[in-house]
């Protein structure tokens, strides 16, 4: 992975911001989504790197190691070169990687349920019988009734109520896994204890994919920064 840099530039444009009003009862319906741009930058300033790296290694071995290491200044840039190769566009990684760390969620539970979810396709569509998914989250249309067309495929606009719907799922359930069950097929159904089947699968895939993007963040961070061998 090529040592690009990347900074995060958050310009607040001065627009009307969407409610929540088809948010989940329990959920505020006065709850707006910031109106945030982010740009990326090409020329990193130089930044001394520190003679051991123990401490980067100790934070791999944390709950949330992707989280830790997005925090410190040393690792923060290669974390968000990893997330940016992961999903082939700054302009994808940089909102969910702001918004969820903003909100102190597994970077690898966000960003499996999006690639589960939509493959990290902003312009994915999903189309059932009552109802529409759109977007990175792939957020329905009943649920966000109150969300423009334009909303649902704004990166930044879609990422913010997908993981403000994600934080709703993990206060009514007991785990990250029931969170992403309702997420899938609402909470009436999976606390009655009628999660269908299809939700069952959907769970396993994400399970899958974030054990392999975990090993697979692990072996580029040691090999970033590599044990002191001399």
């Amino acid at each position: 992975m090529t040592n690009r840099f990347l900074t995060l530039y958050l310009l607040v444009l001065l627009l009307g911001c969407s409610s929540t009003g088809g948010a989940p009862e329990g959920s505020d319906p006065a709850r707006e989504a910031p109106r945030f741009r982010f740009f990326w930058q090409s020329d990193p300033p130089e930044q001394q790197k520190p003679q051991s790296y123990a401490t980067i290694h100790n934070l791999l071995e944390t709950d949330r190691p992707m989280l830790a290491l997005y925090r410190e200044d040393v690792t923060h840039q290669a974390v968000t070169d990893f997330f940016v190769d992961l999903t082939g566009d700054p302009s994808t990684a940089l909102p969910m990687l702001y918004y969820a760390e903003q909100a102190g969620l597994s970077l690898s539970l966000v960003f499996s349920l999006v690639w589960v979810e939509s493959r990290f396709s902003p312009v994915a569509v999903n189309e059932n019988a009552t109802s529409i998914d759109r977007g990175l989250f792939q957020l329905n249309s009943l649920t966000f009734r109150h969300l423009s067309e334009e909303d649902f495929f704004d990166i930044p606009v879609n990422t913010w109520h997908g993981i403000d719907f994600l934080l709703w799922c993990l206060a009514h359930t007991d785990s990250e896994y029931q969170a992403v069950a309702v997420y899938n097929a609402g909470l009436t159904r999976v606390r009655a204890g009628m999660t269908p089947a299809s939700t069952l699968v959907y769970v396993e895939r994400i399970r899958e994919y974030r054990r392999s993007l975990e090993k697979r963040f692990r072996q580029y961070i040691l090999n970033e920064f590599p044990f002191d061998t001399a």
